[in-house]
């Protein structure tokens, strides 16, 4: 016990006051004659004796009294656990990622712990508190209840180092301990596992844990198939656990409602529905499930723009290409023949599939340009004459890294081996046959490598596909080969055509640097805006030839649908959807060690905090024990003879 005023303890030397009064007082008495002098005697003795005890017990209560006041008046305390503890610098972390959606005992755990905490901020200090978001700086608990009322659930989350970062920079300031409160589900993904060997902050842990640990999530889209009036939409499902019911899944055009079916889980925690959709353009595409854990999972925004045909540019020799032109036909194609003397090169450099049939040597002219389509991955088909200048072909294939051509081989071959798992014939055949009608060649280069996605009966290559280039090793001209009559010429140069179709992205995810293209020229003072109902960006943009690509990184855009607008015209259409890294619902709540505390829940850390850092006063028990002194004295004057 510690003593605030120590030194009126020096008044305790008044207590020899009452004590030399007691014992010193002086006292005379008058003698009275009696008859019955025994009598007498015994009623003296009974009397000095009762008088002697009142007396002494009288003053053991005023010595007590004036000990318990002066006592008070010194302030005496025990003193605080931790004295340092309600100086110390606070900072708090509320975890606001997705996965605080889930349902605790209290409700939503977001919620739920913002409540508590509005009930427990203090009132007389300053307060600093961060989420993934968001940082307050030394707000009133009043302005900072404000703040979180209206505080939102995060695109994007970050890991735990990430996290410990932010708190460090913003208590560099403070002096003493350094407390972080930190407010969290603690789902797996946070990765606290670094927890142990982070700084010298003492980290109190309270973790917000949900009831129902069930979510179904929505994980990916994409198209399968596109054709010219119907596109084939792939969904990705997921859950956390076994789910035995049907779930519905609905496709969306902002309200109208373009198809739905029911998946199973069944026994997988995984599974994938189809859609075909009749649709040339969807603006405000969604994808949607009833789930009742998690929310922002059950949706996922997506859109399809308009399909721009892909421009392919022949280069042909004394040769017909004409065949070319009745596969590749519009909408999908804008397909253009040139005879090698005639060659636009600007419609070269503009193509997105480049056909060179049967030329018998590559000019450094041509080769050039070609170089330059390569990098920007424009595919390129070698159709090859059979007088070629190999030395030529060779040259321009090593450049691009692909497989050259060697010996030519002038016997008549089958075309009888298919790959039928290459996407270029994938899904071409129902099923796998052995009696189809084989196309053959006159005459051939031996390739080697490379892979083979159509092979002569000896194994040898007729058709390798290389890094976006498709390299036949046969002229198609009808003397060498009736390859041009096989059933097979329609799926392979179609799918060929395909792959260079330049199919946007139904959706881009938020939080990262995506680099989007769109076919337009810019003028210098004007941009590209991308506009929602109640949003309005302007991301990084640069103009690349007559294209424009736009950076979306720095920029906080939340998810759904978007369009692209200039000149408030629109250019198309765009959407984000957050990461799925908060849908599994697994947790990870670290043990307690000497920096790390866990408590049950706001209220206890805070309570455990201004109870260590509080002295305990005792000048009112002292007090009190004047007045039961006190009450004592007057009890014994009045009622003990």
């Amino acid at each position: 016990m510690e003593f605030k005023q120590p030194e009126l303890l020096y008044a305790l030397f008044l207590l020899l006051i009452p004590l030399a009064v007691h014992l010193f007082q002086l006292r005379r008495f008058q003698k009275e004659d009696f008859t019955n002098v025994k009598f007498l005697k015994k009623v003296i003795r009974q009397t000095r004796k009762s008088s002697r005890l009142k007396k002494w017990l009288v003053l053991a209560t005023r010595m007590l009294i004036l000990t318990a006041l002066i006592l008070a008046f010194a302030q005496p305390y025990f003193p605080a656990k931790n004295p340092n503890a309600a100086q110390s610098a606070q900072l708090i972390f509320l975890d606001n990622s997705y996965s605080m959606q889930a349902t605790g005992k209290n409700g939503e755990l977001l919620a739920a712990s913002i409540q508590d905490l509005i009930k427990n901020l203090p009132e007389d200090k300053e307060i600093s508190l961060f989420t993934h978001t968001n940082e307050f700086r030394n707000l009133t608990a009043e302005e900072l209840i404000t703040e979180l009322q209206n505080l939102d659930f995060a695109e994007n989350s970050s890991e735990f180092n990430t996290l410990n970062l932010r708190a460090e920079q913003l208590l560099n300031n403070g002096t003493g301990n350094k407390d972080l409160i930190f407010i969290s589900d603690f789902q797996q993904n946070l990765n606290t596992e670094d927890l142990l060997e982070a700084s010298n902050i003492i980290y109190h842990l309270i973790p917000a844990i949900p009831e129902n640990t069930q979510n179904i999530s929505i994980d990916s889209v994409f198209i399968s198939n596109r054709e010219a009036s119907e596109i084939s939409l792939k969904v990705l499902l997921s859950s956390s656990v076994e789910i035995l019911e049907p779930v519905s899944v609905s496709v969306y055009n902002g309200e109208e409602l373009l198809a739905k079916t029911a998946v199973n889980f069944e026994e997988n925690q995984t599974t994938e529905t189809n859609f075909k959709i009749n649709e040339k353009e969807i603006s405000k595409g969604s994808i949607s499930i009833e789930d009742a854990s998690l929310a922002y999972d059950n949706s996922m925004f997506f859109s399809l723009n308009k399909l721009k045909p892909a421009n392919v540019v022949v280069v042909s020799q004394n040769t017909d290409a004409s065949f070319l032109s009745r596969i590749l036909t519009p909408p999908e194609f804008n397909t253009e023949i040139f005879e090698i003397d005639q060659l636009d090169f600007n419609s070269l450099n503009s193509a997105d599939l480049v056909v060179l049939n049967e030329l018998e040597t590559i000019s450094a002219a041509l080769e050039s340009n070609l170089l330059n389509l390569q990098k920007n991955a424009v595919p390129l088909v070698i159709i090859p004459a059979e007088n070629l200048d190999i030395n030529s072909y060779n040259n321009f294939l090593k450049r691009i890294n692909s497989p050259g051509f060697s010996e030519l081989k002038t016997r008549e071959t089958l075309i009888t081996e298919l790959s039928f798992d290459h996407p270029l014939l994938a899904g071409v055949f129902e099923e796998r046959i052995d009696n189809f009608d084989y196309p053959k060649v006159q005459t051939y280069f031996n390739m080697q490598k490379g892979n083979k996605v159509i092979s002569f009966q000896d194994n040898s290559a007729f058709l390798i596909e290389n890094n976006d280039v498709f390299l036949f090793s046969a002229a198609l001209n009808s003397e060498n080969s009736n390859f041009r009559n096989s059933p097979l010429i329609v799926p392979v140069f179609y799918n060929i055509g395909l792959s260079a179709l330049k199919t946007p992205n139904l959706y881009y995810e938020t939080g990262q640097e995506n680099k989007i293209n769109i076919p337009l020229q810019t003028q210098q003072d004007e941009v590209v805006h991308i506009v929602s109902d109640t949003e309005d960006f302007i991301p990084q943009q640069r103009a690349l030839g007559d294209n424009l690509e736009i950076l979306t990184s720095g920029l906080d855009i939340p998810s759904g649908n978007y369009s692209l607008e200039y000149k408030n015209e629109n250019q198309g259409y765009i959407s984000f959807n957050s990461p799925r890294t908060e849908s599994e619902l697994e947790y990870n709540i670290p043990q307690g060690t000497e920096n790390v505390k866990l408590h049950a829940n706001i209220g206890s850390y805070f309570n455990e905090i201004n109870a260590a850092g509080q002295s305990n006063e005792l000048w009112k028990c002292f007090v009190i024990f004047a007045l039961i002194f006190l009450s004592a004295e007057m009890f014994l004057l009045k009622y003990l003879k």
